[in-house]
Order: C-alpha cells, then structure tokens, then sequence
C-alpha cells in the first residue's frame, strides 16, 4: 500500500480524497473550482483536506483535469502552424463527406485551429511502405519557419503523408526548425499517433501543439506548487484511455489528457464492479456543469480509439465516456414555442445557482431540487448553505411565463434533466448492442446520487449502487489508475498465421519503444498488453479485439480472433457477413499496478453535523410531497437497511430515495438501492 491524494477538477467543485496507507482512513474534502487558475483551486483544496505531515509522506499525487479539454471547447490554445506534405495543405478544411448534422442545412463545419495562411506545404513524399519517394526539402522549410515567425507563432504541428511507415522526415523537419532557432512546442505526427487516415492524424496533432503549451504550463505550475507546499512524491495525471502518466510524460504528449477528468469516474466504477463481481453497470456522474455515463462491460469500461472533441477527431484510446450539459449548475429556461428547456448552459461555480446565494438569478437543476425538498435541510459540501428563498424565487421567475406553479415548474426541470441523462446512457448501450436493464447503475458526483433513483426508473434498471465517498468518487477512481503507456501501429494485411508473425514483430518494436520512453515504470515487471484492429475484407472501419499477450508473445490463433472478432461484430450490428477478415492496425500498452486500496469509512470532516429531523419533499412516485425521513450515511453500518421515501446525507453528496425503494448497506459500505416489488 502506498498513502496518496487524487484531485478531480470539475466545472463547480474541486474535489480531494487522501488515502491514509498507515490507518487505511479515507479523507474527502471539496473546494471551489477556480476556472481561470484551475491549479488554485487544487491547491486550496489540498491545503485544506491533506494534513502538512501526511502531505510530507504521501509517495503518490494522482490528477484530473480539464485544462486541455477547456482550451479546445473555449478555443483559447496556442497560435498554432501546420507543415504538411505538398498537396495536403487543405485536409483540415476539407475533413470527412459526412455532415455531423445530416438534416441541419444551417450547418456547417467549425473552424479550423489553423488558418490556412499557417498551414504550409513541404517537398516531400513517403509512400505506404516507408519507402522516400521525393526527399525533404529543407529549404521549404526555412521559407516557412519565416512566415511563422511573422505570425508570432507558438506550436508546430508537423504532419507528413505517410510518417506513421517512416517518421524520417518529419524528425528531421524538426531538427531543421530547431537549428533555425524556433523555441516555441513542436508536434509530430509520427509520435503522436502511428496510424493511418490522413485527416484523424492531422486533426489529433494539430490539438496536441493547441494545447500543449497551456496543459505542460499548467502542469509545472501546480507540480512547482506542491513541492513548495511539501510534497516530495511523484505526481501522475489521467489519460483518455484510461490509466495514468506522469506530469513529464503528459507534457511531451498532452493530447492524451483531453479526457483526464471524466475518465477517473469510470475507472473508479470498473474497480467496484470487479469488487463486486458485476458483469454489466452504467456510470452516471451527475457534477455542477455535466452528466458522464460510460458502459461497464465484465469490469472493463468500454474503451475506443477513436474520439471527437467540438467536431475534430482525435485519433487516440479513448474510455467511451459520454457527456453532456445536465448538471446541478444547468440553467432552465423557456424556448421560443414556450416548452422549458435544461442545459447546456451552466452557472457553474460563480455565480452559481441562485440557492449559492452568490449572485446567480436564473433557475438551474439545483434550484429545482431544493425548491422540491430533495437536498434536505440544505448543507452541502464546501460549506454551502443553501438559500430556499432565492431557489424559489429563481423558479418562480421561470413558472409564471410558463403558467405552472413553482412546485410543477421544479419537477419539470428534474424530470428533463432526468430524460437527457436517460438519453446519454442510451447512446452508450443500445446503440452499442447492450440492455440497460440488464445491467446496474452506479450513481456518484455530487448530484448523481440525487438522480439515481429517477434515472433507474426511466431507464428501467431495478438495482442502482451508490459507492463509498460518492460525491468525490472520481477523485476516488484516480487513487487506482495504473501507470500505462500505449502505443499503436497500422498494419494491413489478411488475418492469419503470416499476419499473426509480422504483428508479433510489430509488437516487439513498440513495446521496446515504450520501454525506452520510460514508459516502465516497473524496471520490467511491468505487464504488457495488445489489441488488434479487425474488419471484414473490404470495409472502411475496424472493431478492436483484445489479445493475451503471454512471456511477451500474442496468445490466439488466426481463427480465434476471428471468431472473436465476429461475436463482436455480431453484437454491435446485428449480423455476420463470414467474409475474410483483415487486420488493420496493433496497439500494445506497458501497465504497472499501483498497490491496491482498502474501501475504508470515510472520516467525518470537521464540524460535520448531520440534521436528521424529518423534511416535507416532493415525491415522483405520488406526484405530491410527503414525508422523507432524512439518514447520516456515515452513521450507517454495514448491513444496515434504509427504506423511502428517504435522504441519506453524506458530506459530499445526497441520496434521494423515494418511494418504493429499500437500501442497503453492502460489506465495505457500498449503498445499495433495489426497487421493491410492485413498485
């Protein structure tokens, strides 16, 4: 075991948990997000949760983020320059034939990170084969290195047609640049992504010099920050694709962090479903700006290769988690048929909802909740005392133009919110070929409790999990991200025992490199991990198949991984086509385990007092208010039963339990919600 601290940052709280290796006590604490100085918040929030003395000897410092992910979406990254293979200078304009919206004719594409003043053609040509067919023409280079210096420029992007056969040219496109004194971050395809399709690569490398200078800033800044606070271990960030690298390695290659901070959930999830022998559950993080859900599958989340971020592909493992704008802080509104709308638009930290008594005005999600009764006697985490009146009156602003009353108008803004999570969880099961009622749903963030039951019932799920530190479960997830590096390669060929041969090869040289790029972090131990990428004879896209890799060799024949292949293939579309099947790329992954955790109680933090006087909420079963009896979680024990309508208050999170449910507390203190029969 090993004492460490994760932080989660999320659009309203910053959340810390400190797991205590000597006492196996768990800490939680909570502090304001800080969205222009992100890294303030993480360290008021680690000032205040993590003791001097056990900052000191914690060996590991564990983080989410949505810096790079910001950067993207508020287009606020680095001026960023494309150099690019002659004849290739528009591929970022030009994308894909596909419409992202095929029946919206107003639609039209996003704009580019580079204008095309900045995206310049090199002399140069690699075939498929790695072969040089037209040398590198250094001088282009010189000629454009001066058009980037006259636009003040501050990333390179460098993608070459072909680079993933033979990065060649474009290393020494690099070393020309640096030779002519450009200081500034530089990208190479070649190292960002070994695969194929011209388009996803340019887009994926292009977002990794967007975003590195302000991900690899922001990454010193906090690291220098911590040592300066005490801490002398080492720290670790998210990646995309689940696991974890260190602050050095995510600032060589920061695409891999757009995704840091949902990740951590679904990885907290997979633990737990491995605990608790669960073959199939659904996330539902439910924050103060967003809903995530990702599909856990035989206690692995689903994890793709392929992601899209404000519509630009981003060619990299990538935990299949989906989000959209229903949180706590989304914003109520009336369109202009006059239907009440939720999201995307949040209060976010500040001002907040308007129950946060910080300025906010307009009706949001938290609102509605506490006009209904949902939250209890009011106190939440970070020391937030909850204002019902300016909740109220935020409603009703919003009830009289659509003639409902107060208590109609709060119910609609939960039910809505209710029916686009709902919506979210389906795009990550049915239309990935799974029943959401065959699985469970395990609800965390803040809020995620509060919708739980809500959510089951319209989705038909009759079993629902809250976790031990809910409201902080990310935060929890990250403390068990192994160390993982990964890397990938194209390989075309027909499947079998040739393939199989050139694949293991392949296979060495990427697991060398990732040994070499001090992606061991285990002097060897470490375990290596392969994939490949399959598709019939013929089509366009791939499915990835899993492979044991045993003593470093691939362990399957040709014909097992096609009768993998097909099962799969059969549960996502429908159908087989028995054609041949080709194999089009290998992924290998280097994964050192941390040393695992102990679900302990959590302790209480200062000053908690629960209230467990009665309340009058709203109940969705009756559609009146009745009577919820109010529960301290932390005074539960295991085996202990809660029945609704009920709110159980923890520091961190509230439980809203209605009518015809029954909870229970599992061993290790995992709260159980199973609707009863009849109900």
């Amino acid at each position: 075991m090993t004492t460490r601290f994760g932080v989660d940052v999320g659009g309203t709280f910053t959340d810390c948990v400190l797991y205590d290796e000597a006492s196996g006590t768990v800490y939680v604490d909570k502090a304001p997000t800080v969205p222009a100085a992100p890294e303030a918040g993480v360290l008021a929030v680690v000032r205040d949760g993590v003791p001097a003395a056990t900052l000191a000897q914690a060996e590991l410092f564990l983080h989410g983020t949505t810096v790079g992910i910001n950067a993207l979406l508020e287009r606020n990254g680095a001026r960023v320059g494309l150099l690019t293979t002659r004849g290739f200078r528009d591929v970022l304009e030009m994308r894909r034939g596909e419409r992202d919206a095929l029946y919206d004719i107003t639609w039209t594409p996003p704009p580019p990170l580079v204008p095309r003043r900045f995206r310049l053609p090199v002399t140069e040509r690699i075939a498929a084969s790695g072969a040089i067919e037209i040398p590198l023409d250094g001088a282009d280079i010189e000629r454009n290195l001066a058009v980037f210096s006259n636009g003040e420029i501050e990333a390179i992007a460098i993608v070459f047609i072909n680079a993933y056969a033979n990065p060649i040219h474009e290393q020494a496109a690099e070393r020309i640049l640096r030779d002519q004194g450009f200081t500034g971050e530089i990208s190479l395809s070649s190292a960002v992504s070994g695969e194929y399709r011209e388009y996803e690569r340019t887009s994926t490398t292009v977002v990794d010099a967007y975003v590195r200078p302000k991900v690899s800033g922001y990454l010193a800044r906090l690291e220098r920050e911590l040592i300066t606070a005490g801490f002398a271990g080492a720290s670790l960030i998210t990646r995309s694709g689940g696991g974890a690298m260190s602050f050095a390695q995510a600032s060589g290659r920061p695409v891999d962090t757009i995704m840091s901070g949902p990740v951590a959930g679904a990885a907290g999830a997979a633990g737990l479903c491995r605990r608790l022998q669960i073959d199939q559950a659904i996330t539902a993080d439910v924050g103060g700006t967003s809903f995530d859900t990702c599909l856990i599958v035989d206690g692995q989340p689903q994890l793709k290769f392929e992601g899209v971020v404000d519509g630009m592909p981003l060619q990299l493992p990538w935990i299949d988690v989906r989000s959209i704008g229903a949180g706590g802080g989304s914003i109520a509104y009336m369109d202009e048929g006059g239907l009440l709308r939720v999201g995307p638009r949040s209060a976010g930290s500040r001002p907040g909802p308007a129950c946060y008594d910080r300025g906010g005005t307009l009706a949001t999600v938290t609102d509605a909740a506490a006009v209904l009764g949902m939250l209890g006697h009011g106190e939440l985490a970070g020391g937030v005392q909850l204002a019902f009146a300016q909740a109220e009156s935020a409603v009703e602003a919003l009830s009289d133009p659509l003639r409902l009353s107060v208590t109609d108008t709060a119910a609609g803004i939960i039910t809505i919110a209710t029916a686009a999570m709902a919506d979210a969880v389906r795009s990550v099961t049915v239309e990935q070929g799974y029943d959401p009622r065959a699985g469970v749903l395990i609800a965390f963030g803040g809020a995620g409790p509060l919708f739980a039951g809500l959510l089951a019932h319209e989705l038909e799920v009759g079993r629902v999990l809250v976790p031990n530190y809910a409201g902080n479960f990310s935060a929890w997830g990250l403390l068990a991200e192994d160390v993982l590096t990964t890397a990938a390669r194209t390989m075309l060929s027909k499947l079998d025992q040739h393939a199989l041969q050139r694949a293991q090869q392949m296979l060495d040289g990427l697991v060398a490199g990732l040994r070499d790029g001090d992606g061991d972090a285990d002097g060897g131990r470490s375990a290596v991990e392969a994939a490949l990428e399959l598709r019939y004879a013929g089509q366009e896209y791939s499915l990835p198949v899993a492979v044991a890799v045993q003593d470093g060799r691939l362990a399957a024949s040709p014909d097992e991984l096609g009768q993998t292949f097909e099962s799969t293939y059969e549960r996502v579309f429908g159908y087989r086509l028995g054609e041949p099947i080709e194999l089009v790329a290998i992924r290998a992954g280097l994964r050192t385990p941390l040393p695992q955790r102990v679900y302990g109680t959590p302790a209480a933090p200062r000053g908690w007092r629960c209230n467990t006087d009665p309340v009058r909420a709203y109940s969705f079963a009756s559609r009146e208010p009745a009577v919820f009896g109010v529960v301290d979680r932390l005074a539960l024990g295991d085996g202990d039963t809660v029945r609704g309508p009920s709110i159980v208050l923890e520091p961190t999170a509230t439980t809203y339990i209605d009518a015809g449910w029954q909870g229970r507390v599992l061993e290790g203190g995992v709260l159980e919600l199973v609707l009863e029969a009849g109900a």
